[in-house]
C-alpha cells in the first residue's frame, strides 16, 4: 500500500481551509449564525423604490433592493443587531434590526438612532460606525425595553416640537404600506410640518434635539448587564411670555 506524502496532504488541507474561508466571506461571513429574514418598508412619505439596502450585522451581512412599494426582504445567516442603510439618489437613511423580523427604514428610524446615540454617549455617526463591533451598543440595540422607551421618547419630542401625534410609536417594526393611513401618513404629516426634508432627513434642529434628549436620559445597565433599561426623556419647559 502506498503512503500519502505528508507535505502533499498538508498542502491539500491548507487549500481546503482557504477555499472554505473564501466561500464564507462570499456568503456574508455568517459562519454558524442562524439563517433568518429581515424585511420591512423604506419610505419618506412616498415609498423609496429601487433603493439599495445594505445590512451590516454583528455577524454576517447582506443587501437587498426595495420594490416599487418600498418593500424589501433578505434571508441570510446573521446575528443581530444589524445596521440597515438605504441609498437612492439623494436619499440616505439608516435604521437597525435587533434580529429577524420586520424593521423599517424611514425618517423616524433615522431620528431614533440619533436619540439612542445620545443615550449611549456618542454621536449618530459614532453609533452607526460601532453597531457591528461595540458590545455596549449591541446590548442596547437588541433590548426591547430600550427600543420601546426610545420610540416613545421620539414620539413625545415630535409632539412637543411640531404638534404632530404619531399614529403608532412602534414605527421601527410596524408593517405598513405607503399611501395608506397610519405609519406612512405620519411621515407625510412630518413633511408638511417641516420636521423632515424632501429627502427624508430629519431637520438639523430636530436631529440635534433628539441627540440632546437622549443624552439627558442615558441608558443604564449596559455595562455587562443582560437587561439594560432606557431612561425616558423629559419634556421641555414652556417659554415665558414677555411683559
Amino acid at each position: 500500500m502506498k503512503l500519502v506524502d505528508t507535505r502533499a496532504w498538508r498542502a491539500l488541507q491548507y487549500g481546503s481551509i482557504v477555499l472554505a474561508s473564501s466561500t464564507l466571506v462570499a456568503c456574508g461571513g455568517g459562519g454558524d449564525s442562524p439563517r433568518s429574514t429581515i424585511k420591512g418598508t423604506v419610505a419618506v412619505g412616498a415609498p423609496v423604490a429601487n433603493g439599495a439596502i445594505q445590512m451590516s450585522c454583528k455577524n454576517g451581512s447582506s443587501n437587498a433592493t426595495s420594490d416599487s412599494n418600498g418593500a424589501y426582504s433578505s434571508t441570510f445567516h446573521f446575528d443581530g443587531p444589524c445596521l440597515l442603510t438605504v441609498t437612492s439618489g439623494s436619499i440616505v437613511l439608516n435604521s437597525f434590526a435587533a434580529g429577524a423580523g420586520t424593521y423599517n427604514i424611514t425618517s423616524l428610524t433615522q431620528l431614533l438612532l440619533s436619540y439612542l446615540a445620545g443615550q449611549l454617549g456618542t454621536t449618530l455617526n459614532g453609533l452607526i460606525a460601532g453597531i457591528t463591533t461595540n458590545s455596549t451598543y449591541q446590548s442596547a440595540l437588541t433590548n426591547s425595553t430600550v427600543i420601546a422607551n426610545a420610540e416613545n421618547a421620539v414620539a413625545r419630542l415630535i409632539k412637543s416640537m411640531y404638534g404632530v401625534t404619531l399614529s403608532t410609536n412602534s414605527f421601527l417594526t410596524i408593517s405598513f404600506t405607503p399611501g395608506q393611513p397610519g405609519a406612512d401618513a405620519d411621515l407625510d404629516a412630518l413633511l408638511t410640518a417641516g420636521a423632515i426634508t424632501s429627502n427624508g432627513q430629519p431637520t438639523a434642529a430636530l436631529a440635534s434635539a433628539a441627540l440632546a434628549a437622549g443624552a439627558a436620559a442615558p441608558i443604564s445597565g449596559t455595562g455587562g448587564s443582560s437587561t439594560p433599561t432606557g431612561g425616558t426623556g423629559g419634556t421641555g419647559g414652556a417659554g415665558g411670555t414677555g411683559t
